[in-house]
């Protein structure tokens, strides 16, 4: 029954490889009373999950894809219609979610690279930005500090001249 689900959670499909739409609840061996497969071990209880036969439970080989025997059997009967078309619908949702969320993830996880790599280059902008402040404020600083010295310069020889001056006029 190729397009069936395994308590591994996969089969293949029409429609390519897909996981069972809900969690088993029990495992595939976990059922009484026992039915043995043709091997001689007890045969696992799978749930199928193709459009045929959604929900419906059946035995097969537990070790049927490796080489076990072709034991396969219905363990319930067929399902109301109705029931059988709402459980492909609720199973169809359930993977339409799962992708989704799985998209929506990756798209997440992809964001969040590009922000931490915004904030690298918001971080590397900014440090070049306060070194280039800091080397404006220092020529600012040297240009002020230059006319201050000259200033200075231009005092002190203004007092020289007044002293002169002053001594000139007394003599």
């Amino acid at each position: 029954m190729a397009s069936s689900s395994t308590s591994r959670g996969s089969w293949s499909g029409e429609y390519g490889s897909r996981r069972s739409p809900i969690p088993y609840r029990i495992g595939p061996l976990d059922y009484e009373p026992p039915v043995l497969c043709h091997c001689g071990r007890k045969a696992a209880l799978w749930i199928s999950w193709s459009d045929d036969h959604p929900g419906r439970r059946y035995l097969k080989c537990y070790r049927a894809r490796e080489g076990g025997c072709c034991l396969l059997r219905w363990y319930d009967g067929p399902c109301d219609p109705f029931v059988r078309t709402l459980l492909v619908d609720l199973r169809d949702a359930v993977w339409a979610l799962k992708s989704e969320r799985t998209q929506l993830r990756s798209a997440l996880a992809d964001a969040l690279m590009k922000l931490e790599q915004q904030k690298k280059e918001t971080a590397d902008a900014l440090m070049q930005l306060e070194q280039n402040n800091r080397e404006a404020l220092a020529l600012q600083v040297e240009k002020v500090q230059k006319p201050e010295k000259g200033m200075r310069l231009l005092l002190c020889l203004s007092v020289v001249v007044a002293v002169v001056v002053f001594f000139m006029r007394l003599g």
